[in-house]
């Protein structure tokens, strides 16, 4: 069935069989070794409108280039055919999309997509991917296929869409109606603009599971391979959501750990990316002249991304406290050990998404302020970054405690007046987080 879905997305819509003939050109050039920057450049110009857009962004201060580049070589020999080329996708792309009627909030959809893209990004450059522009197109891209299947089946998708806005898993969803999903939908449609199967694949498998065993980065299968977990991981890191409120769901700690471990990074790696990504996407958003809303609208995402991760660490304390008194029932030191294990690093992984939060709000208050577009407020929102900073603290603070739930004896856990103690600082500790995120926004 998937395969009459794809026949009729291309006879419903031709326009989507191919790129438009420039950027078809820049791929063509960009994948030929023996390519100038002038023959990009060139092949650029055809298009005024944008040769304009892209001598803009290459000009603004994001890239710091420190001189004015005035014409499309000195961009292609400043930046490198590989950037100019994504740029060019990039803007393209978004503004073909621009046209599409959808009832999926576009600035929603880019918000989240750029947070992909910028993270994907970010992850090889630390990865050592060779080519870290595809792992940015491939980010920005992978969820193109749902406004394929909106655009091709809009009744059906309606449907759809309306149960994910609810908080339903779309996948599922998809392969019910389709037998197929909006990944695999975007896969087909980056074939058929001919870009690099490496980016593709990505894009196609970003809902995918993998081996825990780390891919070859060596030999061009598992740099593939690489890029695919890249991208995936990017996914499952994202703070930004398509859909509404309800759609928003807490982080899935044992996948991305999964992926971390498919990719050979630690931690404390992806806590770097988590804290420059919310302020990145922000201060991008605005370079590449792609809307993904205000810095108040950003601000607010980020407090219900933040609140849903609370939501899910006060599930958890309840899940300890069932733990707890199955454990006392039991008496089994050698199982009372491992679930303290688990529990506890259940525990960290959503914490350490609550400070990244946390300390990109700081950031995209900060942007804000360079920006000049909440300095009427200037006041509030020091007080708010002060919260912020104690609130980080605080977190440290709940981690703390967490660890010492793997170091204390079995018989010591025992003592309800020990593991209580911890319970009740751990609730004490979110309780002055929470009451502090509600005097930001009071």
């Amino acid at each position: 069935m998937s395969q009459d879905i794809f026949a009729k997305i291309l006879d419903d819509h031709r326009e989507l069989s191919s790129l438009p003939q420039t950027l078809a050109e820049v791929l063509r050039v960009v994948r030929d070794d023996d390519s100038s920057a002038q023959d990009l450049a060139d092949v650029i110009m055809k298009d005024p409108a944008l040769t304009a857009k892209v001598l803009r962004i290459v000009n603004s201060p994001f890239y710091g280039v420190g001189r004015e580049i005035t014409t499309m070589t000195q961009a292609v020999m400043t930046l490198g055919l590989r950037a100019i080329s994504a740029l060019a996708l990039s803007t393209s792309v978004y503004d073909m999309t621009a046209k599409w009627k959808t009832k999926i909030d576009r600035k929603r959809f880019w918000r989240h997509s750029l947070e992909v893209a910028i993270a994907s990004r970010m992850l090889a450059e630390l990865l050592g991917y060779p080519r870290a522009e595809e792992a940015f197109i491939a980010g920005l891209l992978h969820d193109l296929g749902l406004l394929i299947l909106e655009k091709s089946f809009p009744e059906k998708f309606g449907r759809i869409w309306a149960e994910y806005e609810k908080g339903e898993n779309t996948l599922p969803l998809e392969e019910a109606a389709w037998a197929t999903n909006h990944a695999r939908v975007g896969q087909f449609l980056m074939e058929q603009w001919h870009l690099p199967g490496i980016i593709s694949q990505a894009i196609g498998m970003h809902h995918n599971e993998f081996a825990d065993e780390p891919p070859d980065p060596h030999n061009p299968m598992g740099q593939a391979m690489q890029l695919c977990r890249v991208v995936a991981l990017a996914n499952a890191m994202a703070t930004f959501a398509i859909g509404g409120i309800s759609a928003v769901v807490a982080p899935d700690p044992e996948r991305r750990v999964s992926l971390m471990h498919g990719l050979g990074i630690e931690m404390d790696v992806i806590e770097k990316v988590q804290q420059k990504l919310m302020a990145e996407t922000a201060e991008q958003a605005r370079f590449l002249e792609i809307d993904v809303g205000s810095q108040e609208e950003l601000l607010s995402e980020a407090n219900r991304a933040l609140y849903v991760q609370y939501r899910a660490i006060e599930e958890l304390l309840l899940e300890q406290k069932r733990m707890r008194d199955q454990i006392e029932k039991t008496k089994l030191k050698a199982a009372s050990l491992e679930a303290l294990n688990t529990i506890s690093a259940t525990f960290n992984h959503y914490v350490n998404n609550a400070a990244a939060t946390i300390l990109g709000r700081a950031q995209l208050i900060q942007v804000g302020l360079e920006q000049g577009d909440v300095l009427s407020q200037r006041e509030k929102i020091s007080a708010a970054t002060e919260i912020i900073v104690r609130s980080v603290q605080t977190i440290t603070l709940v981690m703390d405690q967490l660890k010492k739930l793997t170091t204390f004896e079995t018989i010591v856990y025992h003592d309800d007046t020990f593991i209580i103690d911890i319970e009740d600082k751990i609730k004490a500790q979110l309780e002055q987080i929470r009451s502090d995120l509600a005097a930001t926004t009071a």
